[in-house]
């Protein structure tokens, strides 16, 4: 099957590689039909590892040959059990990442920070292999309990997006949002914004959306009950300020993470307002800590709870949260150096982008 493979850093190839062996009795094939870029996988694409600065609090060095890759919905093709076989044919979106169910994370009801977690799209968990199971490829392993059926209105494009929304359910559970609360969001690309629609769901009145990408722009544009801020024209302070008549957020989430972002954010903190790191770097930062009086605080988010993953399939299927806005350009598996390119373009010049890698049959 073809399929899109991380070599070393900075090196995308895509090549042949065999098709996913089903091992265990919950395993399934899933044909991928959308597989979103994340952000994350630029910092893969980099030689980062985000999974292990959010969830470790430290680097690990990726192997090579991972196909990334972890945003995807398709069609389950083959299953390793009869149990399962309810499932073939069917449209489903994936959840992924399976965590062991048995360590201390897992049976304190902190499974998001499972060290034994199997994530697909890159390489933790899965021991030594010749290649990493991710969506940019033809075919993906997935387990038959971690399937969420996607009904016929909603496009694979679409269901692909749970994944975002179920890390933009998870960190908006960070902080407490009480009815009614102003939040800013400082990155407006499809993890800000998510969390802008999830932060809503959950009582937030006015939202603020911090980008400076025009192609973002036009996007968040579309969700005329957010204000947008340019903050290459406009002081963040002042239009909150403007708007609320008080220059303090409940939260603030900040999917950029470095120092700049973050001596903005701390002064428009209200009381017992909380910060949220989406974009944990390797990186010293310097604040005076009396900025986190009254009880405000600054704290990160790593992946998700099994039930914010099952939320943001059920927001998405019922219409609650539309996400048609979102999909900008689609791309054969073959034009994935195109599709990097233009994410890579600062500011970007698409907002999301998939690979559809059967859209050349």
């Amino acid at each position: 099957m073809k399929a899109i493979v991380l070599t070393k850093p900075k090196t995308l190839q895509l090549t042949d590689i065999p098709r996913p062996t089903l091992t265990q009795e919950n395993h399934v094939l899933v044909k991928v039909r959308d597989c979103g870029i994340c952000g994350s996988d630029l910092r893969y694409w980099a030689g980062e590892n985000p999974w292990a600065l959010h969830t470790l609090g430290r680097h690990i060095d990726n192997p090579p040959n991972m196909v990334m890759g972890h945003e995807l919905a398709g069609e389950v093709v083959e299953v390793n059990s009869k149990e399962h076989e309810h499932w073939l044919g069917q449209r489903v979106g994936v959840q992924a990442y399976r965590v062991c169910g048995q360590c201390k994370f897992c049976q304190t009801d902190r499974e998001n920070l499972c060290r034994n977690m199997i994530h697909i799209g890159h390489a933790q968990g899965w021991g030594q292999m010749d290649f990493y199971p991710g969506g940019y490829a033809d075919y993906c392993v997935g387990w038959a309990d971690l399937l969420y059926p996607i009904p016929e209105h909603v496009t694979y494009a679409e269901a692909a997006m749970g994944d975002i929304l179920c890390v933009a359910a998870h960190l908006v559970g960070r902080v407490h949002l009480y009815q009614g609360a102003a939040v800013l969001c400082i990155g407006g690309g499809p993890a800000g914004l998510g969390i802008a629609l999830l932060a809503r769901t959950r009582g937030a009145e006015t939202i603020f959306l911090s980008e400076l990408s025009p192609v973002a722009q036009q996007v968040i544009r579309q969700y005329p009950d957010f204000t947008m801020i340019d903050p290459n024209r406009q002081d963040v302070a002042d239009v909150i300020q403007t708007v609320c008549g008080d220059t303090k957020c409940a939260a603030i989430f900040d999917s950029v993470g470095n120092a700049e972002t973050l001596s903005m954010a701390l002064p428009l903190l209200e009381e017992s307002g909380t910060y949220v790191n989406l974009a944990v770097h390797n990186a010293t930062v310097n604040f005076n800590a009396m900025a986190l009086g009254s009880e405000r605080s600054i704290t990160t988010s790593s992946n998700a709870f099994y039930r914010d993953v099952s939320e943001a399939y059920q927001l998405i299927n019922s219409g609650v949260i539309d996400v048609k806005p979102w999909i900008t350009h689609r791309f054969k598996l073959e034009d994935f150096e195109q599709a990097f390119a233009i994410l890579l373009q600062s500011p970007k010049a698409a907002y999301k982008v998939v690979f559809e890698p059967w859209q050349s049959v």
